[in-house]
């Protein structure tokens, strides 16, 4: 494996990481990523609600809406215009 080369470890494909990064990585003081980019994308993305939609108002102007946040969540939430 070359240098900045990694094995991923989800799907075992190799992945490159570009030098600077690693210098990236030291300054924040985290460890090199272990999971090639779209393995660490589906991560990210497997949180997100796309299937379940609530009644929601306008945080700026208490409209209805629907919105994929739950009212339980607490989340701040805006109608898409007044975005």
């Amino acid at each position: 494996m070359a240098p900045g080369t990694k094995t991923c470890q989800n799907c075992k494909k190799e992945f490159t990481i570009d030098p600077e990064d690693f210098g990236f990585y030291e300054k924040i003081q985290v460890p090199p990523p272990t999971f090639c980019p779209e393995c660490r994308m589906q991560r990210r993305f497997a949180w997100r609600n796309e299937r379940t939609l609530y009644k929601g108002k306008c945080a700026a102007t208490g409209k209805d809406f629907l919105t994929m946040f739950s009212p339980e969540s607490n989340m701040v939430v805006y109608d898409r215009d007044y975005w």
